[in-house]
């Protein structure tokens, strides 16, 4: 009888494999219900197996479809708490037009004439500060040493006037910023760069709601601070 059961559990396994093609170690509920029935259907009337492990089977099966079903409820009660919250932001993202605002960038936009501004943030006191701009090849165009008096933990704001190493005055368009900072020991000190200045626009694309703050659009979740 095990030999007669042992067969058609596997015939069942290769049904399902040829129905799939990519076979999974999970169990679902359809294959659950196929390999029961089977099991029934091979069991022998004179010796039937444990009632009891029947019932717990079923005991078992009847609490994960239950737990799916919650699991699946959950999902779609986040992806509607999140589908909401975007509508009510969008909603009042224009609000925001002619706002100060600070928000985490590594890039800046330079318009061929006025300086740039940005930002950069030091976790604790160094001893060097290099920043570095680079074109969109990724070429330094600019290396800026700042003064010992910029290089205290906290926050600190500069400009760029838009010209190279040389002197030369860039061409219009968006740039990289990289800041890098090292304490007295030579340790690399945390430093991040931001953007900051007046919202001008406001984009509603795919990816989400863009805040454009100097020309540059900033994800309306990357905003970390508004102001008047």
């Amino acid at each position: 009888m095990a030999d007669a059961l042992q067969s058609v559990t596997n015939s069942v396994f290769e049904e399902l494999q040829r129905s799939v093609k990519t076979p999974t170690k999970a169990l679902g509920k359809d294959e659950f219900l196929k390999l029961l029935t089977y099991q029934l259907k091979a069991q022998n009337p004179l010796k039937p197996q444990d009632g009891q492990q029947f019932a717990a089977q079923l005991a078992q099966f009847s609490s994960l479809e239950q737990l799916t079903n919650i699991n699946k409820q959950l999902e779609a009660q986040v992806n509607n708490f999140k589908l909401l919250s975007q509508t009510v932001a969008n909603g009042n993202a224009p609000s925001y037009i002619g706002k100060t605002v600070k928000a985490g960038a590594d890039s800046l936009s330079f318009d061929g004439t006025k300086p740039a501004q940005f930002g950069y943030t030091l976790a604790t006191n160094a001893s060097t500060v290099k920043i570095e701009i680079k074109n969109s090849g990724g070429a330094v165009v600019r290396t800026i040493d700042v003064p010992t008096s910029e290089m205290r933990s906290g926050e600190h704001k500069l400009s760029w006037d838009g010209k190279d190493q040389n002197g030369v005055t860039v061409p219009s368009g968006q740039y990289a910023v990289s800041v890098t900072a090292k304490d007295g020991a030579g340790q690399l000190v945390d430093a991040r760069s931001f953007a900051f200045g007046m919202i001008t626009a406001v984009r509603f694309k795919q990816e989400g709601t863009m805040m454009v703050v100097g020309g540059i659009e900033i994800p309306m979740s990357e905003i970390e601070d508004i102001s008047m």
